[in-house]
């Protein structure tokens, strides 16, 4: 597992010698941000998987500044982030607001996203419109979120570790047999 992900990444050398982030070399210069290991790797996935829920451009940003200070692996991170795309993001979050108002108590409709047909035209105005529906739906959305954050968080640490587990496993067994013949 560890080789297959290694091999087919790109190195932190190349990374770390573009000349954009050759300023951030001296925070994104330990190894153990860039080792492929279970813990690592699980820690990196749920730290993208929360930052991912962020709405805006900045998740993978703030993913990689999260996992600096935690030493987790800041491929994975970047990677976790990817848990929200323009496929679930909507759902994600209409999923969130339904467990906020669960746990909240509101009596609250989902109201229907904003209309952004205008975005061809006017996509300056994207960002307001997004913004006056997310404050719409009030604390039943903030609460949801915190909550779907955290079992996001959860399933992607403990199932990542699972499966480099049974990965790990299933090569362990695959050579112990092939040295037996």
């Amino acid at each position: 597992m560890k080789r297959y992900l290694r091999d087919r990444l790109p190195k932190p050398e190349i990374i770390l010698d573009n000349k954009y982030l050759r300023w951030m070399k001296p925070w994104l210069g330990h190894p153990r941000l860039w080792h492929m290991h279970r813990g690592s790797v699980s820690l990196g996935i749920a730290i993208g998987a929360v930052t991912g829920l962020i709405p805006g451009p900045v998740q993978i940003l703030l993913a990689i500044l999260i996992s600096i200070p935690l030493r987790a692996n800041v491929l994975a991170a970047a990677a976790g982030t990817f848990v929200t795309n323009p496929l679930t993001f909507i759902p994600l979050y209409m999923f969130a607001f339904s467990i906020g108002t669960v746990v909240t108590g509101e009596k609250m409709s989902l109201l229907a996203p904003p209309d952004l047909s205008f975005s061809w035209t006017e996509p300056w105005l994207i960002v307001p419109a997004m913004w006056n529906w997310f404050m719409s739906l009030g604390p039943s959305l903030l609460v949801g979120l915190a909550i779907l954050a955290v079992l996001l968080a959860l399933v992607g640490y403990f199932g990542t570790r699972i499966v480099w587990r049974i990965v790990v496993t299933r090569l362990w067994h695959r050579r112990h047999l092939a040295k037996r013949w």
